[in-house]
């Protein structure tokens, strides 16, 4: 009998797994396993994530709209195909400029 293979789920269109709302950003655990956590976002233009810390480095991955990403006490701008590394124990937060989709993988 062969080997069954391991099931895996297919996310296609990723941006469209969450939808904005008005009351807040959204977010959906997309994998959590003990060493990986990926996580996709969506904020409303406008919406806001709190200056905060992660205990490992983290990466970014834009998927749709425009940010302002606040780090190392400088604003930089974000954009759909970009990817970042945040660093670990460095305060950071973000902005929504426009409708702003990304996923982050710590």
């Amino acid at each position: 009998m062969p080997d069954t293979p391991p099931s895996f789920q297919e996310f296609t269109e990723l941006g469209n797994q969450l939808t904005y709302s008005h009351t807040g950003f959204q977010s959906k655990v997309l994998l959590e396993r003990e060493k990986l956590k990926a996580i996709l976002f969506a904020f409303e233009q406008g919406q806001q994530l709190k200056e905060h810390k992660t205990t490992q480095d983290v990466l970014l991955l834009i998927l749709e709209g425009e940010c302002t990403f606040d780090i190392h006490q400088s604003q930089r701008h974000l954009k759909a195909g970009e990817v970042y590394r945040i660093p670990a124990n460095v305060p950071h937060a973000l902005q929504a400029l426009t409708d702003f989709k990304m996923v982050l993988l710590k």
